[in-house]
């Protein structure tokens, strides 16, 4: 178990590899980032995601007890309307991070949209007055409008379409759509000459990795405050 009960501990969503979240959760250890990881959901199973196995090792490593587990259409097929999440899965991961008494959902590399019950719950909604009433944050490798609804080497090969000089990691809110939610930082990356849609998605996954943490550190201790004063 955690050795820092004090700190917030999150969710994550992923669907791959789960190379970023392994990055966040070496950040959380090393005192980086004041906050813990207790699950982790993915939408795909173990033989199709590495995730499973990468933090498997990371528990062994840091002594940590993260639960993985697989919340997808197809545990969960009921309510498929359309592009996304059905609605029977988007309200099991809800249970799920409601029940944990998780304080955030963060999506590190999670490729589906995110509905229904838990974009209610924990996602940015119209009648917010402030970012830090959401609970629920994505991020994304390149400029936003102008990169929205696109995903991995796909949105740096946007960026170089648009003649853009530079890319952005950019951390947003999670809205009804996709890439939507106010965004609550913001990274440059710039276009180099000669860059290849896949030599400038290598650069942002790198200041991606590396400034994440802290921009999600720096939102949650925030939100802890604004938290505690509307409470006042």
């Amino acid at each position: 178990m955690s050795k820092r009960q004090h700190q917030p501990t999150i969710a994550i969503l992923a669907s791959g590899s789960g190379s970023t979240a392994e990055a966040f959760i070496h950040a959380t250890q090393d005192d980086r980032v004041a906050a813990e990881v207790g699950l982790i959901v993915c939408n795909n199973p173990p033989e199709k995601a590495g995730i499973f196995a990468r933090t498997a090792r990371l528990n062994t490593l840091y002594g940590l007890d993260i639960e993985v587990i697989e919340i997808s259409g197809r545990t969960h097929p009921d309510g498929n309307v359309g592009r996304g999440q059905t609605l029977a899965e988007s309200a099991a991961i809800c249970e799920r991070v409601s029940n944990g008494g998780f304080a955030h959902v963060a999506l590190m590399g999670y490729m589906k949209m995110v509905r229904g019950e838990l974009i209610e719950e924990y996602g940015w909604r119209p009648d917010y007055t402030s970012v830090y009433q959401a609970r629920m944050t994505n991020t994304h490798p390149g400029p936003l409008p102008e990169t929205e609804d696109t995903h991995g080497i796909h949105t740096s090969k946007r960026v170089l379409e648009l003649g853009l000089s530079r890319s952005r990691h950019t951390v947003h809110l999670v809205a009804d759509g996709i890439d939507r939610g106010p965004k609550i930082a913001e990274h440059p990356v710039e276009v180099m000459d000669g860059d290849t849609a896949q030599s400038l998605f290598d650069r942002v996954q790198i200041v991606e990795k590396a400034v994440l943490p802290y921009a999600l550190g720096k939102f949650l201790q925030e939100q802890g405050g604004y938290l505690g004063n509307s409470r006042d």
